[in-house]
């Protein structure tokens, strides 16, 4: 018996998003939907002691509880209110704190007219730019459209010039 117990794996629950899962080359399939407090997320499991495990379980058993005598304190047949810290605790969407209404729509514009400036482009300058965005040497592009490192070097800074007058006469 006492052999089952020290064997007991301990694990806790670490929240991830998609660009966690990314950048740090989890799995997909190891990630799974859990709750952590009063919100259900989605997680990994991470090997942990008892130590360890009871230390982050502590304050969530606490909340849980709390949330429990609470909801046995209030009536079913009365309406309860909710405080603002209960609304902001419960809420999934989040405004950033440093969004600008303004900075968003220009941004956009400016997105706009580049895309249009893109679609504008001869066929040449669209490989060039799209090859160069995603990392490719100059060489690598010349190989791709019969040309020499030099003239994708000149002709990617015509591009960069053209496109950056679009935004600047933009504003």
């Amino acid at each position: 018996m006492d052999n089952l117990q020290t064997k007991k794996q301990y694990y806790i629950p670490m929240e991830v998003n998609s660009t966690t899962i990314k950048d740090f080359g989890i799995n997909p399939a190891d990630v799974e939907w859990a709750r952590i407090g009063h919100r259900r997320v989605r997680v990994i499991m991470v090997p942990a002691t008892k130590e360890q495990y009871y230390e982050y379980m502590r304050p969530l058993w606490a909340e849980d509880k709390r949330r429990q005598r609470q909801e046995l304190a209030t009536s079913p047949d009365k309406l309860s209110a909710v405080s603002l810290e209960e609304l902001w605790e419960n809420t999934e969407y989040e405004v950033a704190d440093t969004s600008n209404l303004e900075e968003t729509v220009i941004k956009k514009a400016m997105l706009e007219e580049l895309h249009k400036a893109l679609d504008e482009l001869e066929e040449i300058d669209r490989t060039i730019a799209m090859m160069y965005s995603q990392g490719h040497t100059e060489e690598e592009i010349g190989q791709v459209i019969a040309m020499s490192q030099r003239g994708v070097n000149k002709r990617k800074k015509k591009l960069f010039v053209k496109l950056k007058s679009v935004l600047n006469d933009f504003e």
